[in-house]
C-alpha cells in the first residue's frame, strides 16, 4: 500500500534527507537513514542504493535496507543503470517459503531511479514494493529533487576512498581499493620526496617553514590559493600563519577560517581535520551542505592535510581551486607526499620554537627584574647583565662599553663615589679566590647617597663545574632611609610625648603634695591645660596623617569667606603665648573672593603654618598672613581660578638642600640646631595633603638665615562650584 499520492514535491522530507546525508556518521549509517526518511513517503518492502567508479571495472557497493520480502536483488538492473538516466519501473515475481513449509508466490515492483552526477550515471536507488505501488507525480518530484543529494554523497565516497576519510579506516572501509597504490606506482614519489626534503632541509623557525609548505603544496597540486594553519593544542585554537590567493569577497566574517588570525578548532574544515588528524577532500563544495558557502562562488574544490608530528596534527594546510574536481588522486597523493616530506622539518622547528620561546621567556624575565643583574665569566667579564645593572651603579651602556670588567672597569668609573673602594676591590678578589663559595657586601655610594646589597653566587656547567658568577644587587637605599626614618620618628614622637606628660604628672603632683594659694594654682592650671593641648594636638596630628595615608579624611566643601576666617584666626592666635614674641599681620583685601573649601581644614593648614613660623622665628619678628586673587598658575597647578594664601616669617629659613624633602614625613629642618623647637616632623605633611584633597597645590621659598614664605591655593568658589 503506498501512502496518499502528493501532487508537489515533499519538501520537509527532502530537508530531512539532506540532514541526515550531511552529518558526521559513516557513510552507510548516512545512507540507511535517508532510506528510512524515505520510507515515510513511498512504503517499500526494501531498497539499495549502488554505486560504482567511473572508469573503473564494472564494481558495485550495495547499501540495503532490509524489508519483509527476502528476495535477492536483480544484479542486470545495475547494468541496465549504468547507461540510463530516467526513472523506470518493473514487475518481477518470487517465490518465497512460508509457516508451515508452503511454498507461494510473492508479486512485487522495483522502482528503478538511477542517480545521476555531472551526465554520468554514478549510481542506482532501487525500491521494492507492492506490485499496485506507482508512484504519484509528487512522490516522484520529491524522490527526483533527493537524487542529486545521493549523487554528491557517492561523489565525495569515491573522491575520499585513496585517502581513508571520515568513513572508516582504510581495513573495515568497503569503498577502498587500490587506486593509492597505482598513483603511487604512476608517480616517481621517491624523486618527489627527495626534492621536499632538499627545500625542507635548512632549519627554519616554524613561521618560515609552514609558509614554504603551503607554496610547495599550492605548486604541486595546482591549487590557486591555499592556507596554512599552527594547531594550538593547549588553547584548543588554530593560528594563521599564511593565506595565499584569496580576495576579500572569498573571506566572509561569519563563514570562513582564513580571515580570522586564531580561532577555536571547533570550526571550519581546519579546525576537523585538526582534531581528527585525517585529511579531508571535497571535490565540489556547491554540492556539500557541510562545507558550501554562498560567500565563496570562486572555491569549489577543497582539500585539507594534516601534518602531524608523534599522532598529533601540528598544522593543516587548505587547499582550494576554482575548478571542480580539481584535485584528484595524482593531487591528493602529492599534498600527502608535502605532508609527509614535512613532518621531521616541522618536528625540529616546533623543538626550536620551543626552545625559542623559553629563552624569550627567560630573557624578559631576567630584563624585568628591578634588582640588578650580571653574568661574569671566570675572569670577571661581564658576559650580559640586564638594564637595571647599569641603572642602580648609575651607568650608561655608552660609558662601560662592550664586554667591562669587574672590579677594574667598574672601580674606574665610580672611584668618585665609593666610601670604602679596598672593601669591595676585596669583595672582588674573593669571589675570584674561592669560586665555590657565596659572598655578600654591602656597598656605600655617595653624590646621590645610596647603600647597595651585592650577592655574588658561582654559576656552573652541566659537569658542575664553576664557569663564573651572578651578581645580583639590590638597591636599598629607600629600606635604610625608611628605617631610619621611623627609628627618628619613633625618637621625636616619644620625646615630644614625654614633655607634656611629665609636665603634666609633675605639676598635678605639685598640686596633691601641699596647699598653694589660689593664684598659683590658677598658674599651675594653666599650664597643665596648655600641655595638656599640646598632647591632644600631637595625638589629632598622627591621627590625620594616618588617614590621609589611609585615603579616610572626609572634606566637606563648602562656600568659605577667608577674610572672616582669617580675622578670627589671628585673634585666637594672638593669644596664645607661642606667639608672644611675634606680630602677626593680616593682608587681605576686603573683596577677595570666597573660595570652596572645607573651613575647618582650612583653619588646621592655616594654625600649622602660623606655628610654624612661630617656632621657627624664635627671636620674634613680624608674621605675615597675606591673601590674593592668583592671576597666574604655577608650573603643573591646575586649570581654574584660585586664591593664593601665604605666610611669611623673619626665621632661620629653609636651606635649598632641605626645601624639597620638608613635605616629606617625619622630616624636620636641621635637626642638630632645632631639637628645642620639637615637634613630630608630620606638620606639614599634613598641610600638603588637605591643600591637595581640597584640589590646591602647597609650596614654601626660603632664604637662609633672613626667613621662609610658605604659600598654598585655593579654587576659587565660582558660580558653578557654588551650585
Amino acid at each position: 500500500m503506498s501512502t496518499l499520492p502528493l501532487t508537489q514535491p515533499h519538501l520537509p522530507l527532502i530537508a530531512a534527507c539532506a540532514k541526515a546525508l550531511a552529518s558526521d556518521r559513516p557513510f552507510n549509517d548516512r545512507v540507511e537513514q535517508a532510506l528510512q526518511v524515505l520510507r515515510t513517503l513511498v512504503y517499500f518492502y526494501d531498497a539499495r542504493l549502488v554505486y560504482w567508479r567511473e572508469h573503473a571495472e564494472p564494481q558495485t557497493y550495495a547499501v540495503t535496507l532490509e524489508g519483509t520480502l527476502s528476495a535477492p536483488w536483480d544484479e542486470a538492473h545495475v547494468a541496465q543503470a549504468q547507461s540510463a538516466t530516467a526513472y523506470w519501473h518493473a514487475k518481477e515475481s518470487v517465490a518465497v517459503a512460508h509457516a508451515g513449509g508452503a511454498v507461494a508466490t510473492t508479486e512485487f515492483r522495483a522502482h528503478l531511479l538511477p542517480v545521476v552526477w555531472n551526465d554520468t550515471s554514478v549510481g542506482l536507488l532501487e525500491m521494492r514494493t507492492a506490485s499496485d505501488v506507482l508512484l504519484s507525480s509528487g512522490e516522484l518530484a520529491t524522490l527526483q529533487a533527493v537524487l542529486p543529494l545521493f549523487a554528491a554523497q557517492i561523489d565525495i565516497a569515491i573522491s575520499q576512498m585513496p585517502l581513508t576519510m571520515f568513513d572508516g579506516d582504510r581495513d573495515d572501509d568497503p569503498l577502498h581499493d587500490d587506486a593509492l597504490v597505482q598513483v603511487s606506482q604512476q608517480l616517481d614519489l621517491a624523486q618527489l620526496l627527495s626534492r621536499l626534503r632538499h627545500d625542507f632541509d635548512p632549519p627554519l623557525p616554524l613561521h618560515s617553514l609552514l609558509p614554504l609548505i603551503l607554496s610547495r603544496g599550492m605548486e604541486y597540486t595546482g591549487a590557486e590559493a591555499g592556507s596554512i594553519m599552527y594547531v594550538d593544542h593547549d588553547q584548543q585554537e588554530l593560528e594563521l600563519i599564511e593565506a595565499v590567493g584569496y580576495t576579500i569577497a572569498q573571506l566572509p566574517d561569519s563563514q570562513t577560517e582564513h580571515k580570522r588570525h586564531r580561532w577555536s578548532w571547533e570550526n571550519g574544515i581546519a579546525g576537523k581535520v585538526a582534531r581528527s588528524t585525517r585529511p579531508l577532500l571535497v571535490r565540489e563544495v556547491t554540492q556539500d551542505v557541510d562545507y558550501f558557502y554562498a560567500e565563496k562562488p570562486d572555491v569549489r574544490a577543497k582539500l585539507a592535510i594534516p601534518i602531524t608530528v608523534d599522532g598529533r596534527a601540528h598544522a593543516v594546510m587548505i587547499l582550494d581551486s576554482a575548478r571542480p574536481h580539481a584535485f584528484g588522486d595524482r593531487e591528493s597523493a602529492l599534498a600527502l607526499g608535502v605532508a609527509e616530506a614535512a613532518v621531521q622539518p616541522l618536528r625540529r622547528s616546533l623543538r626550536y620554537q620551543e626552545l625559542l620561546e623559553r629563552s624569550t621567556q627567560l630573557s624578559q624575565v631576567f630584563n624585568s627584574i628591578p634588582s640588578g643583574m650580571a653574568l661574569l665569566d671566570r675572569h670577571g667579564q661581564v658576559l650580559r647583565h640586564n638594564p637595571a645593572f647599569l641603572s642602580i651603579w648609575g651607568l650608561t651602556t655608552a660609558q662601560v662599553g662592550p664586554g667591562f670588567r669587574i672590579p677594574f672597569d667598574l672601580l674606574a668609573l665610580l672611584m668618585p663615589r665609593f666610601h670604602d673602594s679596598a672593601a669591595f676591590s676585596d669583595f672582588c678578589t674573593n669571589g675570584q679566590a674561592k669560586r665555590d663559595l657565596e659572598h655578600s657586601l654591602t656597598v656605600r655610594l655617595r653624590n646621590p647617597h645610596q647603600e647597595l646589597s651585592i650577592l655574588s653566587v658561582p654559576t656552573r656547567d652541566t659537569s658542575d663545574q664553576v664557569t663564573g658568577r651572578l651578581w645580583v644587587i639590590h638597591d636599598q637605599t629607600r629600606e635604610k632611609e625608611a628605617d631610619r626614618l621611623k627609628s627618628e620618628f619613633t625618637s621625636i614622637v616619644s620625646h615630644e610625648l614625654k614633655t607634656p606628660l611629665t609636665s603634666i604628672m609633675g605639676y598635678a603632683e605639685l598640686l596633691l603634695s601641699r596647699e598653694f594659694t589660689r593664684d598659683e594654682q590658677r598658674n599651675f592650671l594653666q599650664i597643665l591645660n596648655q600641655q595638656a593641648e599640646n598632647l591632644n594636638n600631637l595625638v589629632n596630628d598622627m591621627l590625620d596623617f594616618a588617614r590621609i595615608e589611609s585615603n579616610t579624611v572626609r572634606i566637606n566643601r563648602w562656600t568659605v569667606p577667608l577674610q572672616e576666617l582669617t580675622s578670627d584666626l589671628v585673634r585666637q592666635m594672638r593669644r596664645q603665648p607661642t606667639f608672644d614674641k611675634h606680630t602677626i599681620v593680616t593682608d587681605v583685601p576686603a573683596d577677595i573672593p570666597p573660595v570652596h573649601a572645607d573651613k575647618e581644614r582650612v583653619r588646621q593648614v592655616m594654625t600649622n603654618l602660623l606655628t610654624n613660623a612661630a617656632k621657627y622665628a624664635p627671636e620674634g619678628g613680624t608674621i605675615t598672613l597675606r591673601i590674593r586673587e592668583l592671576n597666574e598658575l604655577p608650573d603643573l597647578h591646575p586649570s581654574g581660578r584660585f586664591v593664593l594664601i601665604s605666610v611669611s616669617d623673619e626665621g632661620i629659613g629653609i636651606s635649598a638642600d632641605h626645601l624639597q624633602r620638608i613635605w616629606d614625613r617625619f622630616v624636620r629642618v636641621d635637626n642638630s640646631n632645632t631639637k628645642s623647637i620639637g615637634g613630630t616632623g608630620l606638620g606639614l605633611s599634613i598641610v600638603k595633603g588637605l591643600v591637595e584633597l581640597q584640589g590646591g597645590r602647597v609650596w614654601a621659598t626660603s632664604i637662609l638665615g633672613k626667613g621662609s614664605t610658605f604659600s598654598f591655593t585655593l579654587p576659587m568658589a565660582t558660580d558653578s562650584l557654588r551650585k
